[in-house]
């Protein structure tokens, strides 16, 4: 009886460390899909560069002067200088840029409906939090992107997946501070070179005015007449994630039928 009760905790304990927290030696891996939720007549979106971490990326703060990567991002949707400073800083994260496959304008750029995808091996312990940052069109230097490093969470502390179906609204729209509004200057307006920059030298701060930009035409085909309010749902990103289950739950499985065989045998003997 005692070794037929030593032979029941053998599958036991391996389902135990099964279902333990696992964290770093298991990536997840994880599908985002980028959407533009904005009408018809609305804004577009630059490809979303997506930053994985643990909690501890900062690439901007309220009030301050925009850096050279997020000027970069909210005046030309350029995130190379992010994605840069990003893999130097952060030796565990990851990161990749989400583009538009589905209603896209030129370099992947959202037009209002569009959509894109891009699948990550991500650490549940190491890149637990989610950074996007992209620019926001037709603007001087608009952009999105979360200033708290925690809100987007993506795994909790036992390394479980929680899913993702995160939107932005209009009120989440940030004036980098550094490009005065007007229609020179501005990116995706017909006639206007982007790379022309009258300075602001302003703070970053929310401002989701699009006025300067009413009424004129853009490059994807439309000119641009819904301009977003706070409410207006303009960004989601949901993820949905495949979790390699850990090969001791197979072991766990496998074991079990002859723990049971075992446990029949002797009370056949006996009787």
């Amino acid at each position: 009886m005692r070794l037929i009760q030593k032979t029941l905790w053998v599958p036991v304990l391996i389902l135990a460390n099964a279902i333990w927290p696992y964290p770093s030696a298991h990536a997840a891996e994880v599908t985002f899909t980028v959407t533009n939720l904005s009408s018809a007549q609305g804004v577009a979106i630059s490809p979303v560069f997506l930053a994985f971490h643990d909690g501890s990326y900062d690439a901007f703060d309220q009030g301050s002067a925009a850096s050279a990567a997020i000027e970069a991002v909210a005046e030309l949707g350029d995130s190379s200088g992010l994605a840069a400073a990003f893999a130097s800083a952060y030796a565990d994260g990851v990161s990749g840029s989400a583009s538009a496959t589905v209603n896209a304008f030129g370099p992947g750029i959202f037009l209002p409906g569009g959509s894109g995808s891009i699948t990550l091996n991500l650490d549940p312990v190491k890149n637990r939090y989610l950074s996007y940052f992209a620019m926001v069109v037709p603007s001087n230097d608009r952009f999105i992107g979360n200033d708290e490093p925690m809100e987007i969470q993506l795994f909790d502390e036992m390394g479980h997946f929680l899913g993702l179906n995160f939107v932005e609204t209009g009120a989440g729209i940030w004036d980098a501070g550094t490009e005065l509004d007007a229609a020179e200057g501005a990116a995706f307006l017909v006639g206007s070179n982007a790379t022309v920059s009258p300075a602001q030298n302003g703070l970053i701060s929310f401002d989701h005015d699009f006025s300067a930009y009413a009424g004129l035409a853009t490059p994807g085909g439309y000119n641009f007449t819904d301009l977003p309010g706070t409410a207006t749902p303009l960004l989601s990103i949901s993820a949905v994630s495949q979790v390699p289950l850990p090969a001791a739950v197979w072991l766990f499985c496998s074991a079990l039928p002859a723990v049971m065989w075992r446990r029949r045998k002797p009370a056949a003997i006996t009787g």
